[in-house]
């Protein structure tokens, strides 16, 4: 198509030039859920940006306060603005980068001959590509344009990458590459609407995305770099740390809704806490607690005396499998109302609801690798097993539901792909005997001999 003329939100005439067009066979229905898709999660474009927070949206006038940013509106002949909102964009490194706001206006147009066409602009609030962040095209704006094919009869459209282009900012690679990004993008997502694409796996379901990633902003910019450079292990500190610190994220919102005055907190306990990191993080985050392994790692004794001090070297035997507990060992009774962690656990995942209910604690458990009651290694089958790792997580759930969890579930936002949380606060009707469901598990037999071998083993990983 040739280029779109318009006039800008200052009444200035602006070019919009077609950069790429395709062939487009969805609806034009389609076509605006996937631009709305694209407007809503910017983060699935580039790795540079954490999320986009909605300013105004005209759809919704009584949804959100009134937005100090002002839309920047656009004046197209032939077409009429039929939705129009304000976003501002979250840099995934604020230190780096600086916010950004952008209108976004969605418009239908009717030609002579009655045919619809949708044009969907997004326009920059900044006005030098100097000032745009790096993270988004420096270009005035970018659009898509939605056309009835002139040569074909079946009813199929094209679809037209247009840009708005600054007169000191020529079309370079970079802008072509983002281009045919942002098109095949938009044509990906309009096939997956049609073809009655479910997402499988949700995020967010107990914590607020915008709170949690808020929060780990903050926590990542108090924790990381003293974190990494103290590192003491053979392994990635990168990624140990920025995980573990993504689990207190999650961690610090829970238990901000659950004891909003920390009047009924009575500490947390990380069972098989590893490097002891996320220990660290939680305890200057104002949250008292304790973890043990059952090998020290050399990360302890870069902590502080506070850290250190609250660090052991234990191996748990539960007391649920009776006898006498010896040296170095830990028999799993806790006060009652504290906050059993389990991160990667491995023989300890499946303990965990049991010795949660046992103690009357709440608890979080992250399962890896899949281990029965007497800590050897199993597949466990529970008949929907699409993969090891999601039987395992059924696995604990079961036990946590016979235990009289109610279970809430979280994939966490964790660069690992064991990241599932289990989670259980609330209990639902009578007592359980506990050590029956040991019982019927197998009785936890081999338990004691395994877990001291892994006194003998040299600490790997977390």
């Amino acid at each position: 198509p040739p280029p779109l003329h318009t006039l800008d939100h200052a009444n200035n005439p602006q070019t919009w030039t077609p950069i790429l067009s395709s062939h487009f066979s969805q609806k034009p229905s389609s076509f605006l859920a996937a631009l709305e898709q694209m407007f809503q999660h910017p983060e699935h474009n580039t790795s540079w940006i954490l999320r986009s927070d909605t300013l105004s949206d005209s759809a919704e006038p009584s949804s959100s306060s009134p937005s100090p940013i002002t839309a920047r509106n656009i004046s197209t002949p032939g077409f009429a603005t039929t939705r129009s909102l304000v976003r501002r964009f979250i840099p995934r490194n604020p230190a780096r980068d600086a916010p950004a706001e952008q209108t976004c206006h969605f418009l239908t147009g009717t030609s002579l001959s009655g045919e619809i066409r949708e044009l969907v602009v997004y326009l920059n609030h900044c006005d030098t590509a100097k000032t745009t962040p790096y993270y988004l095209p420096k270009v005035y704006g970018v659009g898509w344009l939605l056309t009835p094919c002139d040569d074909d009869d079946d009813g199929s459209y094209t679809l037209t990458l247009l840009y708005s282009l600054f007169p000191s900012y020529a079309l370079d690679q970079r802008l072509h590459r983002t281009a045919l990004h942002l098109l095949s993008r938009a044509q990906k997502l309009a096939a997956g609407i049609e073809s009655g694409y479910i997402k499988r796996v949700h995020h967010d379901l107990l914590i607020r995305r915008e709170a949690f990633q808020d929060r780990y902003l903050a926590l990542r910019a108090r924790h990381a770099a003293r974190l990494v450079d103290g590192w003491r292990e053979k392994t990635d500190p990168k990624k140990h740390v920025f995980e573990d610190i993504l689990i207190a994220t999650f961690l610090v919102c829970l238990w901000e809704g659950m004891y909003p005055d920390k009047a009924r907190w009575r500490g947390f306990v990380d069972i098989g806490c590893g490097n002891g990191v996320l220990v660290d993080i939680l305890l200057r985050e104002g949250w008292s607690g304790r973890g043990f392994d059952a090998r020290a790692r050399k990360s302890w004794d870069g902590f502080g005396a506070d850290t250190r001090r609250v660090l052991e070297e234990r191996v748990l035997v539960p007391f649920l499998l009776g006898g006498e507990g010896g040296d170095g060992e830990h028999d799993g009774r806790f006060e009652r109302g504290t906050f059993i962690i389990s991160n990667h656990a491995d023989e300890l995942t499946p303990w965990t609801p049991l010795l949660a209910a046992a103690n009357g604690c709440p608890f979080l458990a992250i399962p890896c690798c899949s281990h029965d009651l007497s800590g050897a290694k199993k597949r466990l089958n529970m008949n929907l097993s699409k993969s090891t790792y999601a039987s395992l997580c059924a696995y604990v759930e079961r036990i946590a539901r016979e235990c009289g969890w109610v279970v809430e579930r979280e994939v966490l936002r964790i660069p690992s792909t064991r990241n599932v949380g289990i989670i259980g606060r609330r209990r639902m009707g009578e007592e359980v005997d506990v050590t029956e469901i040991v019982r019927r598990e197998g009785g936890g037999i081999g338990w004691r001999e395994r877990v001291e071998a892994l006194r003998k083993k040299e600490s790997v990983g977390h």
